[in-house]
C-alpha cells in the first residue's frame, strides 16, 4: 500500500527510527545538564550516580512486560502511551526538587521509556517481511 509515494513499511521505519534518535537524546540528556542539577538540589555524585540507576532499573523491569503488551495490544497503542509516559516523566524531571523526587521520576521514566523498542520490535515484525526485518531493526537499534 502506497501513500505519499513511500510504501507504509517505509514510513514507519523513518516514523521508528526518528523515534530511535529522540529516545537516545532524551535518555542521555540529563547527563549534559548533570552539574546544574548537582548544584540546583545540593546533591552528591554518588546521588547523581543513584538517579541514573534508578532510569536504568525502571528500564530494564518493564522491557519484557512491554514487549507482552506490545504484542497483545498492538504497536500503535502500546507506542503511544509510551511516548506519553516519558514525555510526562521527562517534563517532571524538571520540576523535582529533591533528590526522592528526581529518583522518582527517573524511575518512572525508564519505566516509561521501556516499552520503546519491544513496540519498534513488534512494529518491525508486522509491516515487515522477514527478509529485511534485521536491517529495520539494526537501523532502528
Amino acid at each position: 500500500m502506497k501513500k505519499h509515494g513511500l510504501p507504509v513499511r517505509f514510513r514507519l521505519l523513518i516514523a521508528t527510527f526518528i523515534l530511535s534518535i529522540v529516545l537516545y537524546i532524551d535518555r542521555s540528556s540529563i547527563s549534559v545538564a548533570k552539574d546544574g542539577i548537582i548544584s540546583d538540589l545540593n546533591l552528591t555524585d554518588k546521588q547523581f550516580g543513584w538517579i541514573l540507576s534508578a532510569f536504568a532499573l525502571g528500564y530494564a523491569l518493564f522491557q519484557v512486560p512491554a514487549g507482552v503488551l506490545a504484542d497483545r495490544f498492538g504497536p500503535r497503542q502500546v507506542l503511544s502511551k509510551v511516548v506519553v509516559t516519558w514525555a510526562t516523566f521527562t517534563a517532571l524531571t524538571g520540576a523535582a526538587w529533591n533528590f526522592a523526587s528526581l529518583v522518582a521520576c527517573r524511575l518512572l521514566f525508564g519505566l516509561g521509556e521501556a516499552g520503546a523498542y519491544p513496540g519498534m520490535a513488534r512494529v518491525s515484525y508486522s509491516w515487515f517481511p522477514m527478509k529485511e526485518r534485521g536491517i529495520v531493526n539494526g537501523i532502528n537499534f
